[in-house]
């Protein structure tokens, strides 16, 4: 289910034309991501309620928090990632509410360990996910 969230996430963040998006469950390196900007979707919280069932189907009600962490390259300055926010990210968020999605934070820092600028930007997720009862 996580892993399906965060897929759901980055294949809409591929679609609005955002390249170079991982899952956080993914095993590769950050030096071998990519010298360009790049995102990492991760899940950073999650809550299900008691599901509800019906005769065909299993609803099982839940909420989440996703968090994008957005890595520049070493040349951007600010506006340039807040640029990038602004045309990929917040789009994003804003199809999906379809899940009932909506904007908590985005935080600027430096990372001084790779000498670049991170963007992390943590959004909330509801909805219900819907899964066929197998017949007896």
């Amino acid at each position: 289910m996580l892993r399906q969230l965060m897929e759901e996430a980055a294949s809409r963040l591929r679609e609005s034309g955002a390249s170079h998006v991982y899952s956080a469950f993914d095993a590769v390196d950050i030096q071998k991501k990519t010298r360009s900007i790049f995102t990492v979707i991760d899940v950073s919280a999650f809550e299900s309620s008691t599901p509800i069932y019906s005769l065909s189907t299993v609803y099982l009600p839940f909420k989440a928090e996703l968090s994008f962490r957005v890595t520049a390259p070493e040349c951007w300055s600010m506006e340039q990632l807040y640029d990038y926010f602004d045309q990929y990210i917040a789009p994003t968020v804003e199809e999906m509410s379809d899940m009932n999605c909506s904007l908590r934070s985005v935080a600027l820092k430096s990372d001084s360990n790779i000498n670049r600028l991170v963007m992390n930007v943590r959004i909330s997720v509801g909805g219900v996910i819907k899964t066929e009862r197998s017949s007896i």
